[in-house]
């Protein structure tokens, strides 16, 4: 009886604990990850054992179901590419040719430090938590590594291979091979050169404020409150208000890489670094996980790498460079990765501001989504509402 009274007790603290660091806003974070996680226990790949094909016929065979997933995320990062009908401006400045410094073992203790543990493997099946065992001498030996990649501009040929996870949307049919995104389980050991870079690009170049996403000190959180402060604004001097939310097609999987060289140099990134990164991206193949085991492997020539931790940032340096002259000030445009809202007090105005960003974007190789970029009209004044609606290409 005392036992389980001293049980109960505890579990009642413990439940106490955890609703008080629910309510904080470190705890906003387990809360998504907890219902992350009951969700995905409901939609796991595992539990898919047929998936449809392109004309949306069931598979039954395994053999057809793994050329379905290879033929799919083969076309999407293989598929047809504008790259070579993309104006760009010249972007070399040979003023980028800096001297690089060596890399350091404080970068690298950083970089192992930053990594976070129980993440799932690449090709090599080495976990970021076998270097943290190993202390200083993984340290000085990832250091000179590092710096032998920085000498030859080539990383290990080991690390060109990744192996590729569809993970569901949590939207759409599930037996869709078209609402799965690929996240590529890369070497753990290429990530933390990755880190390595990516606080040094960090360092090197600047983003406008107007983008939100993996920025240090700015999220949705911020951007949404920004937002509603203007509509209450417009509430109370009862003006009408005028959004719109663009959302861009697989604009991670489908930037031509051309872009992406020319927004680092637009950037001044230093010349070694940008072939650096070039190098991640020669030669790389990847086989896709499934049900049934893995397909063979394929290469990939078109997009970010999805998973890499360089991407994200690497991706905001394009839409920066791409999106500059473009973008206006906060609140009236504001970014967060690829989701774009834009605001005006009238439909005209948003309209203009939608079709000149449709015109930048597409000439750089991006598509908006005619199906999911969201109009959004608040009628807070009492005037005649404009007839109509918001169009792109007068569609």
């Amino acid at each position: 009886m005392i036992a389980k009274r001293a049980v109960s007790e505890a579990k009642g603290r413990a439940y106490d604990d955890l609703y008080q660091r629910l309510s904080t806003k470190e705890g906003e974070k387990d809360i998504y990850r907890m219902a992350r996680f009951r969700e995905r226990k409901t939609r796991d790949l595992n539990q898919v054992k047929c998936i449809k094909d392109a004309r949306d016929q069931l598979l039954m065979k395994e053999e057809d179901i793994k050329l379905r997933w290879r033929e799919y995320f083969d076309n999407l990062f293989n598929g047809e590419s504008e790259s070579t009908s993309i104006q760009l401006d010249d972007s070399f400045d040979d003023a980028n040719r800096h001297f690089v410094r060596r890399i350091q073992e404080t970068e690298v203790r950083e970089a192992i430090k930053r990594m976070k543990g129980g993440k799932a493997v690449g090709p090599d099946a080495i976990p970021i938590e076998v270097w943290r065992c190993l202390g200083d001498i993984a340290i000085v030996w990832l250091t000179k590594l590092f710096n032998q990649i920085l000498r030859s501009n080539k990383m290990p040929e080991e690390w060109r291979r990744s192996t590729l996870v569809p993970i569901y949307k949590n939207k759409g049919d599930i037996q869709s091979c078209t609402n799965y995104r690929g996240i590529k389980l890369m070497s753990h050991m290429m990530k933390l050169w990755e880190r390595v870079l990516e606080h040094r690009l960090r360092s090197l170049t600047c983003i406008s404020m107007n983008q939100f996403g993996f920025m240090p000190g700015r999220s949705t959180v911020e951007a949404i409150f920004l937002l509603r402060q203007v509509m209450e604004r417009y509430r109370e001097q009862k003006k009408d208000l005028h959004m719109v939310f663009i959302d861009l097609e697989k604009a991670y999987d489908k930037i031509p890489r051309n872009v992406m060289w020319w927004a680092l140099e637009k950037h001044k990134v230093p010349t070694k670094y940008v072939t650096l990164i070039k190098d991640m991206y020669n030669k790389v193949v990847t086989s896709v996980r499934t049900t049934d085991g893995d397909t063979s492997d394929f290469p990939i020539n078109i997009g970010l790498h999805q998973g890499s931790a360089l991407s994200p940032y690497l991706f905001a340096l394009v839409m920066d460079e791409v999106t500059r002259d473009i973008q206006g000030d906060i609140p009236w445009c504001m970014l967060f990765a690829d989701d774009v809202v834009l605001v005006d007090e009238s439909q005209a105005g948003v309209n203009r501001k939608l079709e000149l960003w449709r015109q930048t974007l597409e000439s750089k190789g991006f598509r908006i989504s005619r199906t999911k970029t969201e109009y959004m009209r608040c009628d807070f004044g009492s005037a005649r509402q404009e007839a109509g609606d918001v169009s792109l290409e007068g569609r």
